[in-house]
């Protein structure tokens, strides 16, 4: 079965700020992406596009939305390079920037082949500096939470 972008689907990433911006949190979504899957066992693979993130707070303006995904894209993800975002369910890897580490993702059926779920992931796992600015009163927490929405075709 084929995983694919729908109406109903997401992949979303929540960053969590630190010191003077503690309580605000950027989100990111990943409006491209393709994988394979099977229900029975649940098994999955999936690539995002590291090229297209979408920063969708809702406390930044139109042109710091852009500034925020454009670093995360460049600097952060090093999209140039490493064009893609694997996991693969069987062996639970998940690789960023050319880098894999295992991560744990909690997730179920909600519906007739439609699958939500989550799992924390730590940046540093994967070589990523956690962000920070204002000579360092503005930070950011290394742990990273994914969710998702996703729906087997």
């Amino acid at each position: 079965m084929d995983i694919a972008p729908g109406p109903e689907s997401y992949i979303r990433l929540e960053v969590l700020k630190t010191g003077l911006m503690k309580g605000k949190k950027h989100v990111f979504e990943f409006p491209a992406y393709r994988g394979k899957g099977e229900r029975n066992p649940n098994r999955y693979e999936i690539s995002l596009d590291a090229r297209r993130i979408e920063c969708k707070d809702d406390w930044l303006k139109a042109d710091d939305l852009k500034k925020v995904a454009a670093y995360a894209v460049k600097d952060m993800l090093d999209a140039e390079r490493h064009p893609e975002i694997r996991y693969k369910s069987e062996s639970g890897l998940l690789t960023i920037r050319g880098k894999s580490a295992p991560i744990g993702v909690v997730y179920k059926e909600t519906s007739a082949n439609v699958f939500e779920g989550s799992a924390t992931v730590d940046m540093r796992l994967f070589g990523l500096k956690p962000p920070s600015a204002a000579l360092g009163t503005i930070g950011t927490d290394p742990s990273m939470k994914l969710s998702f929405k996703i729906k087997l075709s």
